[in-house]
């Protein structure tokens, strides 16, 4: 349930805020991506791949994933050590897995379950749309 104090100026302010497409800056790549379109992130030793919607190939980059964690913020989530998923492409979640728009599935680690069904339950009261 959503409440509004006022005249909904700070509602207003956070759904724009939402709204304003973001950017992940690859200083390696010297390549600018929309958060938006970026599905998941995938840890692989001391790289990580950032799959992107719609595109054949994913794209390859040195990197943490604690450092992406917190440039991306609450609009991914770290499903598994070595999973970051956007929250607005989740189609579906069960015990194990989390499937995106598209198919793809990533593992959910179970003692991170909880957590997040909590995160993505926050993310819809918040105005995000799931993916489907």
């Amino acid at each position: 349930m959503n409440v509004f104090v006022g005249d909904g100026k700070k509602a207003t302010e956070k759904f724009d805020k939402k709204r304003e497409r973001r950017g992940l800056f690859l200083k390696t790549k010297k390549l600018m991506l929309d958060q938006a379109d970026i599905l998941y992130i995938e840890s692989r030793a001391k790289k990580v791949e950032i799959h992107i919607l719609g595109a054949v190939q994913s794209i390859e980059i040195y990197a943490a994933m604690d450092a992406l964690g917190e440039q991306l913020g609450s609009d991914f989530y770290r499903c598994h050590r070595a999973y970051l998923v956007n929250m607005a492409h989740i189609a579906e979640y069960g015990n194990d897995s989390v499937t995106l728009v598209g198919g793809d599935k990533v593992p959910l680690a179970k003692k991170r379950h909880k957590a997040f069904v909590e995160a993505y339950q926050c993310h819809l009261r918040d105005g995000g749309v799931p993916g489907v």
